[in-house]
């Protein structure tokens, strides 16, 4: 029971005090931190099944990480900035900050503060309205609070106690450890909740679209995902080989694409060299096989181009999904869970809270607590490469060591998969 009381300090203690340029704190953060997620998920009979008892320990681990600064990622500089501009009645993707700013040299003590903190300031927005609309109301709320992120903070732990409520009521029978791996896991705590990344604003549109089988609402729900986040575009692979799904999956995706030519990409040149463009070139936070491309066509004088090669690579790979007999028989959340999986590998830009998606696709799926546990240690341990862009290499080994023994499962079961019966129990416990 003690071990209960001092996970929500360690929280804190991570939240307020981590320092992504301090090899010694991310090391104790990501070691400690996986550790006592894994051995306090085995020791989840203190709750006596009591799921309202754990529901509340659980609400009471978000209020433990909301109110810090941002330590380990400055990317909500940007979204508030981007959000505060729409608030004054402009659009956020006609300049970079740095041109608005020289053409507002009047602007408020706020903006200037968030615009210092920026690391975009010379690239053009890539965030669509709607998934603005939650840091201007974050936004107002801060005004209210007299603070630069409490306010969004709140919205995201609203925002997130959706998610635990659907998971509740789409699956009431799991056991008490089914929910321990989203709902007190620290990469959903942190990276979603205390750092603000977007990824938590995705879970309960992914819940809803794998629970619902009408047509119309899935490709209401695609647009909508693609309006949050433009790479969630991949689940599209997951339905269009049904014929009865491409009509409506269609117009929901030409929608969201005229919303995207609007907004972001109104002005296509821009964002192609100081905007979206960018994340087609390979970057320090890459996926797992990219860097194998980028070490070819630095060879060839060509790196800049690694990024581009690995995310075609990637399309075709999903191409040859929706053909492949056997992935058409898997379940709608394991066909989300290894296209998902897929674009990990192989996107030129990956950072930590990219997996927030992969923790809830793997709940669905029954991934294990070891596994994910291992994955909270993996995700903390890519923090050092701020220290010194050498470590990648040591992080890549690691990765490949215990990514690939998943893989090596999760591509043997692939494998034998050849009939729906077979992929039913789909990453069940026994599986594993």
């Amino acid at each position: 029971m003690v071990l209960f009381f001092i996970y929500p300090l360690l929280l804190f203690f991570v939240v307020n005090a981590f320092d992504r340029n301090s090899f010694f704190i991310i090391i104790i953060s990501a070691f400690s931190l996986s550790l006592y997620f894994f051995v306090l998920g085995k020791k989840l009979h203190v709750f006596k099944n009591q799921f309202l008892l754990f529901f509340l320990y659980n609400l009471l681990l978000r209020f433990f990480v909301i109110g810090s600064t941002p330590h380990f990622s400055d990317d909500v500089y940007r979204y508030l900035f981007d959000a505060k501009i729409l608030l004054n009645g402009q659009f956020p993707y006609e300049f970079t900050p740095t041109e608005w700013m020289n053409f507002h040299t009047n602007a408020d003590d706020e903006l200037n503060w968030l615009y210092s903190n920026m690391n975009s300031s010379h690239y053009y927005s890539v965030y669509p309205l709607f998934l603005l609309l939650f840091f201007m109301i974050g936004s107002i709320l801060n005004s209210f609070l007299h603070s630069m992120f409490l306010g969004v903070q709140i919205v995201f732990v609203f925002v997130d106690l959706v998610n635990l409520s659907l998971i509740r009521r789409f699956y009431p029978k799991e056991s008490m450890e089914f929910y321990w791996i989203y709902f007190a896991n620290p990469i959903i705590l942190i990276e979603g909740i205390s750092q603000m990344h977007p990824e938590i604003l995705l879970v309960p549109w992914i819940i809803i679209l794998l629970q619902t089988n009408n047509n119309w609402k899935q490709g209401i729900v695609l647009s909508i995902l693609t309006q949050l986040k433009f790479n969630t575009l991949i689940f599209v692979f997951g339905y269009i080989k049904e014929k009865r799904k491409i009509l409506t999956i269609l117009v929901g995706i030409l929608f969201s694409c005229f919303l995207w030519k609007l907004t972001v990409f109104s002005n296509l040149e821009s964002q192609g060299s100081k905007g979206i463009g960018l994340f087609f070139h390979s970057f320090r936070f890459a996926g797992l096989l990219e860097p194998f491309l980028y070490l070819i066509m630095n060879q060839l004088g060509h790196a800049y181009l690694s990024g581009f090669v690995s995310l075609c690579i990637c399309g075709f790979l999903f191409i040859y999904l929706i053909f492949h007999q056997n992935f058409r028989y898997f379940p709608v959340e394991k066909k989300l869970f290894v296209l998902y999986f897929c674009f990990l590998l192989w996107s030129p830009v990956i950072h930590p809270w990219y997996w927030i998606l992969f923790i809830l696709l793997g709940v669905v799926n029954r991934i294990r607590l070891i596994w994910q546990s291992f994955l909270v240690l993996l995700t903390f341990l890519s923090y050092p490469i701020y220290v010194s862009e050498n470590y990648f290499y040591i992080y890549w080994v690691l990765s490949f060591f215990v990514i690939g023994l998943y893989g090596i499962k999760e591509i043997d079961y692939f494998r034998k998969t050849t009939n729906p019966r077979a992929s039913e129990n789909s990453l069940s416990e026994d599986t594993w």
